[in-house]
C-alpha cells in the first residue's frame, strides 16, 4: 500500500511511564502540525515525579526565552 511506518525513541523533560499513545496521529500525522496543543498531543506519561514539573517552563516563558 506504500504506508511507510517508523518508530523512535521519545524524549521526554520528565521521567515517567508512558500510559496512552494517541492513535488519531498514528492514523492523520497532520494534526501534529494542524492542532498540536489540541488533537495533535503524542502521548501520556504517567510522571515518576510531579514536582519535577516546576522546573519546566510555562508557554509564555518559553515564547519569551525563544526570542
Amino acid at each position: 500500500d506504500g504506508a511507510v511506518e517508523a518508530a523512535a525513541d521519545a524524549v521526554a523533560p520528565l521521567g515517567g511511564e508512558g500510559v496512552e499513545v494517541n492513535q488519531a496521529i498514528v492514523e492523520d500525522p497532520a494534526l501534529v502540525n494542524a492542532d498540536p496543543q489540541g488533537a495533535g498531543w503524542f502521548f501520556r506519561l504517567k510522571l515518576e515525579d510531579i514536582k519535577a514539573m516546576d522546573g519546566l517552563l510555562d508557554e509564555v516563558a518559553y515564547k519569551k526565552f525563544t526570542e
